[in-house]
């Protein structure tokens, strides 16, 4: 990922397959997007996005090829529930609806515990 400290808003991948990425990220004190013990709407919506990000950088790795950086080209149908706190485990999960003419389709979903938090859907563009 080209994300460094204090941007880094996941902490491991946890699954990937073709379709399905997961990534876990505890909420600290002292990053960045938090603001009165919450982490931001915007962190939620980072998170996402590097959980892709994570996806198409473990691909390349595990297949030999230089790795790629993707940008966020939309996010729609963005649903936030509740922004997490301090201390909290996001688990983000990213599911690939569809990949074509290098922009890739995606669902994701966080949640802390069994408590789905956020939703939303992204393109990612792969130039």
């Amino acid at each position: 990922m080209p994300q460094r400290p204090p941007f880094i808003l996941i902490d491991r991948l946890t699954h990937y397959d073709e379709t399905v990425t997961a990534t876990q990220f505890l909420v600290r004190q002292d990053h960045l997007f938090v603001s009165e013990d919450c982490l931001q709407p915007a962190g939620l919506v980072e998170n996402m996005a590097q959980t892709c990000a994570a996806r198409l950088g473990y691909y390349n790795l595990i297949s030999g090829l230089p790795v790629k950086i993707g940008f966020i080209g939309a996010v729609s149908n963005l649903h936030i529930l509740r922004v997490p706190v301090v201390g909290e485990c996001l688990d983000t999960t990213i599911r690939v609806k569809e990949e074509v003419f290098g922009m890739t389709l995606v669902d994701a979903e966080t949640r802390v515990g069994e408590e789905v938090i956020a939703t939303a859907e992204l393109k990612i563009a792969i130039p």
